[in-house]
């Protein structure tokens, strides 16, 4: 959504922009734990990309320069890192003890990728098709040949891959493009399945369009959370419905418009590691952030919402275009290791968004089963995007720096460190 439709999207700041989505999806890769007793961060600076160690703060490696770097991605078992410089793809072996590093150039130009395995990357080619890039062989293989872009791509890490599909052609002169729909494709078997089809625009019947994407998957592969795009940019930057696809029954279901309704990104979507029928959803329309926006769990086989925390801190009740400010507005979701809270990021709601861009934007965790709210940041900072890290030992978190600039910060046993300064956001991550 972000690489469609960010130029659509009429913020009044760049940290808003970075807020929602841009800054998490291309600067900053998820953090993971390694089968060292290390975790680790990747994130871009500028023209390079680094991995830092957030158990040994000193511990920082570059691991590549000179270039556009989008995307990184840590393997499952969190000892490689993808990444894309200049629109290809590359993979690193990183070693955080000792601070080595080896790098591999799987192929040129591609358009989206993901891990599949520990050891197994798929990826689909500018000039159509689906590939795969096997770690330990140093070769890859292809999955798929035909002329078709597959994008927005999404793994279950054991082997079943998920992607938008797309026919790019000309037509009297014109450039077009075709949605086709959300394609499964087993690479045990190699079978590819179109699970939700697309649906064209029809000015007889409104909001009748349709192109499914993933905006992310149950721990145990069994529920596929789909973003109810529609073929229309201006629609899209405004939210969209949710709704889930289920492995086992081939089922999609379709979550209430009114009820269940967000913008497509990443990071307002946190998946419960222990009960994939209730992901929680930062919820509310509208493209402005300092409006509209509440946690709650989503009941993904009923499709409704359950707004999570107290009422008197709820920004909206009222459908998913409300724009009066009122309680708090959230963002940036995360579950805890055990499931049990959910630790975000939230502020005062304000109807005017360059006030709101420089208010206080704290860390708060509430318990799922009590709604008991604690807040962990306290300062007149701009704090983001938190997660546990060393199984629940330790807090990780964004913060606003200085004017477009980032760095992340650590929590550990109530003590706030900064992990890594200076993650500059330039043009390169708008």
């Amino acid at each position: 959504m972000i690489k469609n439709f960010k130029k659509l999207i009429a913020l009044t700041t760049i940290l808003v922009i970075t807020i929602t989505g841009t800054f998490v999806g291309s600067a900053l890769a998820k953090t993971k734990e390694s089968k060292n007793p290390n975790d680790f961060a990747v994130m871009v600076k500028e023209n390079s990309l680094w991995t830092v160690n957030l158990l040994k703060l000193d511990k920082e490696v570059l691991v590549d320069k000179g270039g556009v770097f989008k995307n990184p991605s840590i393997s499952p078992d969190g000892v490689n890192v993808a990444y894309t410089k200049d629109g290809s793809l590359y993979i690193s072996e990183i070693d955080l003890i000792e601070g080595n590093k080896k790098t591999i150039k799987v192929v040129g130009k591609v358009i989206s990728y993901v891990w599949v395995k520990n050891t197994e990357l798929a990826y689909g080619a500018e000039n159509g098709g689906l590939n795969g890039f096997n770690l330990i062989t140093k070769k890859s293989s292809i999955y798929i040949k035909n002329g078709e872009r597959y994008e927005d791509m999404a793994s279950d890490n054991n082997g079943i891959i998920y992607a938008g599909v797309y026919r790019y052609f000309i037509k009297d002169g014109d450039n077009y493009i075709k949605p086709k729909g959300l394609i499964k494709y087993d690479m045990n078997s190699g079978v590819e399945d179109l699970i939700i089809k697309a649906k064209p625009w029809s000015d007889d019947i409104p909001n009748s369009s349709l192109i499914p994407k993933v905006a992310g998957i149950s721990k145990d592969g069994a529920y596929v959370y789909i973003w109810r795009k529609a073929q229309s940019g201006s629609l899209n930057a405004d939210g969209v419905p949710f709704g889930v696809y289920e492995v086992k029954t081939n089922k999609f279901i379709l979550c209430d418009d009114k009820q269940v309704f967000a913008l497509a990104y990443k990071d307002n979507l946190a998946i419960n590691p222990l009960d994939g029928k209730r992901p929680v959803l930062n919820n509310g329309g509208v493209r402005y952030m300092n409006v509209n926006k509440t946690i709650g769990t989503v009941d993904v086989i009923k499709g409704t919402f359950a707004p999570i925390l107290p009422e008197s801190m709820i920004s909206t009740t009222n459908g998913p275009y409300n724009t009066n400010a009122k309680g708090v507005v959230t963002m940036t979701p995360s579950f805890s290791p055990k499931g049990d809270k959910i630790i975000y990021s939230a502020s005062n709601a304000n109807n005017d968004a360059q006030q709101w861009a420089k208010e206080p934007h704290n860390i708060y965790i509430v318990d799922l089963k009590s709604r008991k709210v604690e807040k962990i940041t306290k300062g007149d900072n701009f704090d983001f995007a938190p997660e546990y890290i060393s199984k629940g030992a330790s807090i990780i978190f964004g913060r606003r720096t200085g004017d477009n600039v980032i760095s992340l910060f650590r929590i550990k046993e109530n003590k706030e460190e900064c992990v890594t300064k200076d993650i500059k956001l330039d043009k390169t991550l708008e």
